[in-house]
């Protein structure tokens, strides 16, 4: 099971969707968030922090490692990478906003399922590859690995 938490930024201009997979991190192990406005003033560090389309994700490892551990989650050298890819702490879709986003998305499609479901679940088919090779193409981290 994951839980959504909605963090701000640090410039307060944004917000991402955070999940914590399982709920084995607390929010509290991301210690800063950067939106693409706030991020290019910051001085990236690869040892705390995960970048993915001028979004930086800053983490606080020792306590990531402490809830790990607890957790008896084998980690051989624990890093921002190991904790975003596996959904320790990712975004909650492929995106920062993704929640969001979908749902307007969505809503065209979603009036389709009340006259015609075989064309609805076509259209969701091909709406979802659609997306995915979007955010693909626009580099988001998550969507390589589809």
């Amino acid at each position: 099971m994951c839980s959504n938490h909605r963090l701000d930024c640090s410039c307060g201009q944004n917000q991402a969707n955070i999940m914590f997979k399982n709920h084995i991190l607390p929010p509290m192990v991301v210690s800063n968030l950067y939106c693409p406005k706030c991020s290019k003033s910051v001085a990236f560090d690869v040892e705390c922090m995960i970048v993915d389309n001028d979004w930086i994700m800053e983490f606080n490892l020792p306590l990531a490692e402490d809830y790990l551990k607890r957790a008896l989650i084998d980690i051989n050298r624990l890093s921002p990478a190991f904790i975003f890819d596996h959904g320790y702490a990712s975004w909650n879709g492929f995106t920062p906003n993704e929640l969001d986003d979908r749902l307007v998305e969505r809503e065209e499609i979603i009036a389709l399922a009340t006259h015609n479901m075989k064309q609805y679940l076509a259209e969701m088919k091909r709406w979802g590859c659609e997306r995915v090779q979007k955010l693909r193409e626009a580099g988001w981290r998550k969507a390589q690995q589809c």
